[in-house]
């Protein structure tokens, strides 16, 4: 398995460590001072925390000690530190927070989760900036899901080229234009759990928006499935007649468990859980973190984006 460094109060890390088995050879403690939030403490508690040992943990991966960063903090906290303390992966290359989704399948793509990205909050972007995050989550697909010939989309308003704000227009004519990306078109947000992409770009504030809806639809689905099997006897023959269905509910309930999904755009591999991540969750992002680096994702990343030779020479 990786070799881990956990960033933190040593002390309590310790006590933490002191009942679990670990191989301390595998294992490093970085000392940051950081008070730890009660269970169900407000977010400024978290936010307070992440501050303490987020800057340490980022200069520890900008300095090269460590592969790749995972944290389950505040997203909007984690991009404002970590733009403060990592370059950017090239001159004009867009930064983005990714997320995923799960899809119908995808044609002969056996990863049931797209891309979605950006989903950082941050406000309508330029169409350089909706071109540069195609390219990078093109390459994340590739390297990293495994898919040959990612299909990209742009969230619109419908499926035409001519629809959408004048951004997404003229990204729409950009993306026609690049022979190294297989774009799709337009998808509308009631496409996007059908299949038809698997790398969706958008501007940060719809974005955080639709993944919020879809991980709110995602939960009251998978509980209102476990209802239903609990208390109806009716319903539990229906879902086992639906069989597929109950296939897609457990691909559905498992995102929630995927364990992080990428910041693209920084010259540092970084991962972001959800803030409710539980042991399951937070052990995936940590296998993901280490999946990118095996497979040198920020070489490729620099490589698609700035060329071969700014790549090499960096």
């Amino acid at each position: 398995g990786p070799r881990m460094i956990l960033v933190g109060d040593v002390q309590d890390l310790q006590r933490r460590l002191g009942v679990m088995g670990y191989d301390p050879m595998r294992l490093r403690l970085v000392e940051a001072a950081v008070s730890y939030p009660a269970p169900g403490a407000d977010h400024f508690a978290r936010s307070r925390a992440a501050e303490a040992a987020l800057p340490v943990a980022l200069r520890l991966l900008a300095s090269g000690e460590g592969d790749a960063l995972v944290t389950a903090s505040d997203e909007r906290v984690v991009l404002r530190l970590a733009r403060a303390h990592l370059q950017p992966l090239g001159p004009g290359v867009p930064v983005a927070a990714a997320a995923v989704f799960p899809t119908m399948p995808r044609g002969g793509n056996v990863d049931p989760l797209a891309l979605l990205l950006d989903v950082s909050g941050d406000a309508a972007p330029s169409t350089a900036t909706l071109v540069g995050q195609a390219r990078l989550g093109a390459v994340y697909a590739r390297v990293v899901s495994g898919i040959r010939q990612p299909k990209v989309a742009l969230l619109s308003t419908g499926l035409e080229a001519s629809d959408g704000p004048l951004t997404v227009v003229a990204a729409h004519k950009a993306l026609r234009q690049l022979k190294e990306l297989r774009f799709v078109g337009n998808l509308r947000a009631v496409d996007l759990p059908r299949g038809h992409a698997d790398v969706v770009v958008t501007d940060g504030f719809t974005g955080h928006a639709v993944r919020g809806l879809l991980e709110g639809l995602t939960d009251l689905t998978v509980d209102a499935a476990r209802y239903a099997w609990k208390t109806k006897v009716t319903w539990r023959i229906g879902l086992r007649l639906l069989s597929q269905g109950v296939g897609m509910l457990r691909k559905v309930s498992e995102f929630k468990e995927y364990g992080g999904a990428p910041v693209l755009g920084l010259d540092g591999l970084l991962l972001i859980a959800a803030p409710d991540s539980g042991e399951a969750a937070f052990a995936n992002a940590i296998r993901l973190a280490a999946k990118c680096a095996r497979r040198d994702l920020l070489g490729q990343l620099r490589e698609a984006m700035v060329g071969p030779e700014r790549a090499d020479a960096s």
